[in-house]
């Protein structure tokens, strides 16, 4: 293949065969904040417990002999319905 060929024709081919693989391998579900520890640790290192109990409070989230993980997860998964809280 010359070099006209292959930039008119080959790269564009090459890098869409190229994405759709890494689409594919990456795949396309998405990935729960606090799954892991290692995704969330920034929020979890930065927000002082005592805020996260009182978010919880006004969502009406039980805060007792919770971690700073599970209170995380139950403010920020939004079944309680309330949206009023502030953070």
């Amino acid at each position: 293949m010359n070099r006209r060929t292959f930039f008119k024709t080959g790269l564009k081919d090459y890098l869409l065969s190229f994405a759709a693989t890494l689409s594919l391998s990456t795949g396309n579900e998405q990935k729960d904040y606090f799954d892991s520890i290692f995704s969330c640790y920034p929020l979890l290192a930065e927000a002082p417990m005592d805020q996260l109990i009182m978010a919880a409070k006004q969502l009406g989230i039980d805060p007792e002999n919770k971690t700073k993980l599970e209170l995380a997860k139950e403010i920020f998964s939004g079944k309680q319905g309330k949206t009023n809280a502030h953070y």
